[in-house]
């Protein structure tokens, strides 16, 4: 299997299983991502998902020994292959629910499009970090979506012509990663953010999820104000939200944080 799942304490985690590739990605462990992610959306025991890699990298991005093959292909079957690799990117994305990548080693090319593409990126000290695709006549496409996101158009473009490796510092002070630590915290730090991320109601969370990318779209002005004025009323009255409210006013923790 190129991918591993697995769910303890209502924390997933998916793991890329390709090791000696730098987990990078190809037709299956695009589709395998797709369909972890898919499964664990669907599974109510699941409050959060870590993305994580096995062995030397987060990823690599696009697996060039794929890639080389493309040329001897037609032109829907080479954007297929492109497609399946927008699609764990967009998979990973649409995930109604908190996600974290935890990142060691290299995160390149479409590889930090998978990061960005979680909720929230915590990267070990000694990651290393590039769009290097310029640098070998490929456009890093699955990852400029999630990347304008992240860091705004004009270093967006830096990042993607430039095609330099930087360090996590680096990647930190330009809005890559959330957060660096020493690589023996890593998984400490990831454990701490998934316990952190349950205490959160759950409809709310996912509400969250879909409503800022909506807003972001819209012009500040009395369309996206009533919009939200609606959907305050309406969670106000889940059962979230009486669970939480009497929780608060009877000092004790609610349900979904027990």
């Amino acid at each position: 299997m190129s991918v591993h799942a697995s769910v303890e304490d209502g924390i997933a985690t998916l793991r890329l299983q390709r090791g000696k590739e730098m987990n990078a990605l190809d037709a299956p462990t695009s589709q395998a991502v797709q369909d972890t992610v898919k499964a664990f959306a669907a599974d109510p025991a699941v409050r959060v998902m870590v993305l994580a890699g096995e062995g030397p990298a987060f990823s690599a991005g696009g697996d060039f020994n794929w890639v080389l093959e493309w040329p001897g292909l037609d032109a829907a079957a080479r954007q297929a292959g492109a497609q399946a690799m927008m699609g764990a990117v967009q998979a990973v994305y649409d995930f109604p629910k908190p996600s974290i990548a935890r990142v060691h080693g290299a995160a390149v090319g479409g590889g930090i499009g998978l990061m960005l593409a979680c909720d929230f990126a915590v990267a070990s000290a000694t990651a290393r970090f590039g769009l290097t695709s310029a640098r070998n006549g490929l456009l890093a496409a699955i990852a400029i979506p999630v990347l304008i996101e992240a860091v705004g158009p004009r270093v967006a473009r830096q990042l993607l012509m430039h095609g330099g490796i930087f360090d996590a510092r680096e990647a930190e002070r330009i809005g890559l990663v959330d957060r660096v630590v020493e690589p023996a915290a890593l998984d400490a730090a990831v454990a701490g953010l998934g316990r952190e991320l349950k205490l959160g109601a759950p409809s709310v969370q996912t509400l969250v999820k879909k409503l800022v990318p909506q807003i972001d779209a819209l012009p500040h002005d009395s369309v996206a104000a009533d919009m939200l004025a609606v959907h305050v009323a309406e969670q106000c009255v889940t059962d979230d939200a009486r669970e939480g409210m009497r929780a608060f006013l009877d000092k004790r923790k609610p349900r979904w944080a027990v």
